[in-house]
């Protein structure tokens, strides 16, 4: 997962921002947006403070839960994937200036970033029962916050779908690097595997409806006007986000549960 979500990420900032076609399809789409400032909401709750805040109540959480490794792990994912998309956007990625307009990197996005980690941490703190109802509810926060960042022309798609990568990609490291130990990995429930499936039915659905769509754009150009194209963008980042959530829910659906305290853990392996 780790691998395939870097490599997504390359690719989509190659396609994106790298191309001249990529820039071009992308710019048309944000020539559609409605350009706020100050849209209030959920983009306006993004701030150092309010992640900080967030942060903080996901780790008491998670250590009231006694799920020491797994809140170690959710407040690494937020910390690393803010400070790393920052270094991406601000330093380490370019733009090159293909259409004349001098416009600064803005992948990934930041707020995408900040939201989707902050989702991540939480599914990972919370155990199996209480994590499928948390994924349903972030599944549409997170939908609505991607589409805001497009209709009000915050960011292009490329930018969202990066952001969201990079989170998968430091959810999965810190897997690897810290995965829970413990007693035998309790099964996922009937709802998680349930969610699972839907999550994974309506992704793929829509990257199929998103390839299909740019399969008829090639054989009728007339047909890509900025609002089909801000349009798509916006069915393609809700797809990436259907996607985001169910592979965090399907790399935590092994995890161990927390052992109750004073009684011996006869099933660990000696």
């Amino acid at each position: 997962m780790l691998v395939a979500s870097t490599v997504g990420f390359a690719l989509v900032y190659a396609a994106g921002v790298l191309t001249r076609p990529g820039q071009i399809v992308e710019n048309r789409a944000l020539d559609a947006s409605t350009y706020l400032d100050r849209p209030g909401g959920l983009l306006a709750l993004v701030s150092p403070l309010n992640l900080a805040i967030a942060l903080a109540v996901i780790a008491l959480l998670g250590l009231a839960l006694r799920r020491v490794r797994a809140t170690v792990r959710g407040v690494a994912i937020v910390v690393v994937s803010t400070v790393l998309s920052q270094l991406l956007k601000n330093g380490l990625l370019a733009r090159p200036d293909y259409l004349g307009d001098v416009s600064a990197n803005t992948l990934p996005s930041g707020h995408t970033v900040a939201y989707a980690s902050i989702v991540c941490a939480l599914l990972v703190v919370l155990p199996t029962r209480p994590r499928t109802v948390a994924a349903l509810v972030s599944s549409i926060v997170l939908g609505v916050v991607v589409v805001q960042l497009l209709e009000f022309g915050w960011h292009r798609a490329s930018d969202v779908i990066a952001g969201l990568l990079l989170v998968v990609a430091v959810m999965a490291l810190a897997q690897l690097l810290l995965p829970d130990r413990g007693p035998v990995p309790v099964r996922s429930s009937t709802g998680t595997r349930a969610l699972l499936v839907l999550g994974a039915v309506i992704g793929v659905v829509l990257v199929v409806a998103s390839v299909a769509f740019a399969a008829t754009l090639a054989l009728d150009r007339s047909l890509a006007t900025t609002h089909t194209l801000l349009l798509a963008s916006q069915v393609m980042c809700l797809a990436a986000v259907s996607l985001a959530v169910m592979t965090v829910l399907w790399v935590q659906r092994g995890v161990v549960a927390a052992a109750p305290r004073g009684r011996a853990l006869a099933t660990t392996p000696v």
